[in-house]
């Protein structure tokens, strides 16, 4: 077994906070991205409607704060059927700078306006890569992560499907 100098081993304790990749050896390195793993935290419930009747309810996790738009689903190994990660944005540009660095799994990404109505929905977004920046002509208000294909099984349509949350 390889012995791991102390010198190298209090660098690694002392760095940890301080870099995401620590080489503390020539043969190995730590990746603490790829060990970290965020748990969904429910924040209320959204309702899909098509023609006022409810089609889907799932749990939802908000992403509010600056921190938490930025981190989105970042460092999460999956996302259950019926959840979901909503987006309030401030203004309408916030939406162009979600992408999907450090997501690892794939997404739909549904977009959604003042009226609180469906205007598109990005399918099967690759995880680990940037999102082309979609031009909309109606102001997002929302946007919501789901696992991809959901919004073709829950019966999710653009410019019909309304949504609620509480």
């Amino acid at each position: 077994m390889k012995k791991i100098n102390i010198f190298y081993y209090l660098i690694m304790c002392f760095s940890i906070n301080s870099s995401e990749k620590i080489y503390y050896d020539s043969d190995m390195f730590l990746d603490i991205g790829n060990s970290l793993e965020i748990e969904f935290i429910k924040d209320g419930e959204l309702y899909f409607r098509n023609n006022n009747y409810i089609i889907k309810k799932i749990d939802i996790e908000l992403a509010y704060s600056d921190t938490e738009k930025k981190n989105g689903l970042k460092y999460r190994s999956d996302l259950k059927e019926n959840r979901g990660m909503l987006f309030l944005l401030k203004n309408k540009e916030e939406y162009e700078h979600i992408n999907m660095k450090d997501v690892r799994i794939p997404l739909d990404i549904v977009y959604i306006n003042q009226f609180n109505t469906v205007v598109f929905v990005n399918k099967y977004v690759t995880p680990m890569k940037n999102i082309e920046i979609i031009n909309l002509s109606s102001p997002i208000k929302y946007v919501l992560e789901i696992n991809a294909g959901m919004s073709d099984q829950w019966g999710i349509k653009e410019g019909i499907t309304k949504i609620t949350f509480k």
